[in-house]
C-alpha cells in the first residue's frame, strides 16, 4: 500500500478533510494515491508537517515493517494524549494499605501487540535474506534452509490422533520440553562475548551448557 493511503487511514482521516487542509481537491489526493500524479515537493513538505512523518513515506509502497513502525508511532502519540490517572490501593507485607496514583494507557495492549508483530516481521526478513543468499551462492549448500525446515517441523508437530488421553498428555509435555531445549540451545549459541551460566543449577540447561562448551560451540572469551 502506498504510504499516503496508509497514513490517512491510520490517522482516521478522509481524503476530503486532507484536501481541505492542503487547499486542493479530493480528486488530487486520489490521483496521488493511485500514482496517476506525483506529489509535488511543496505538498510533500506540507504532508510531513501535518502528520509529523518524514516525506519519504508518503509516495512509496510501504513494507510490512514500515507499516508497523508507522502504527507504533501513531500509538505512541495517542497513548500520550489518552493517558489518564486512577486512584488505587496497595497492601504491604504487614497488611497495611496505601493509596497511590497509577497511570493507565488505554492503548497499551495494542501497542504491545504491534511491537511483537514488528519483531516477527524483522525475523522473517532476516530469514528470507539468509535463505536467498544460500540460493544464489550454490557452494554454501542448503544448510540454513535445512535448519529452518527442521525447526519448523518441530514447532508444528501435532499430537498423533491414535494416542489415548494419557498418552496425549505425555506427548504434549515432551513437546514442550523439546521446544524449551531448542530455546535454551539458541540462547546459549546466540550470546556473543563473555557469558557465564550458573553451573550450580541442577537442570537440563546446565548439562546443555556444558556440552556446547565442551564442543566449542559458544562465543566465549577466555
Amino acid at each position: 500500500m502506498i504510504g499516503l493511503e496508509y497514513i490517512v487511514k491510520l490517522y482516521n482521516g478522509t481524503y476530503k478533510k486532507l484536501a481541505e487542509k492542503l487547499g486542493i481537491t479530493p480528486s488530487t489526493v486520489t490521483d496521488w494515491i493511485s500514482k496517476r500524479r506525483p506529489i509535488p515537493k511543496a505538498k510533500l513538505e506540507a504532508l510531513s508537517q501535518l502528520f509529523k512523518i518524514e516525506e519519504g513515506f508518503f509516495q512509496k509502497d510501504l513494507t510490512k515493517v514500515e507499516e508497523i513502525e508507522l502504527r507504533l508511532d501513531y500509538l505512541r502519540r495517542i497513548s500520550k494524549r489518552d493517558l489518564f490517572e486512577v486512584e488505587d490501593i496497595i497492601t504491604d507485607d504487614d497488611g497495611k494499605e496505601y493509596e497511590y496514583t497509577r497511570l493507565i494507557d488505554p492503548h497499551e495492549d495494542e501497542w504491545r501487540m504491534a511491537t511483537e508483530e514488528l519483531k516477527i516481521e524483522k525475523v522473517i526478513l532476516t530469514l528470507q535474506g539468509e535463505l536467498y543468499n544460500e540460493l544464489y551462492e550454490l557452494d554454501r549448500g542448503n544448510k540454513a534452509l535445512e535448519v529452518v525446515e527442521r525447526l519448523s517441523n518441530v514447532l508444528n508437530e501435532a499430537v498423533p490422533s491414535r494416542l489415548d488421553a494419557e498418552q496425549q498428555l505425555q506427548w504434549e509435555r515432551k513437546h514442550d520440553k523439546r521446544i524449551e531445549a531448542l530455546r535454551s540451545m539458541m540462547y546459549f549459541m546466540g550470546i556473543t562475548g563473555f557469558s557465564v551460566w550458573d553451573e550450580e543449577e541442577e537442570s537440563f540447561h546446565k548439562e546443555l551448557f556444558k556440552l556446547l562448551k565442551k564442543h566449542d560451540l559458544l562465543w566465549m572469551k577466555d
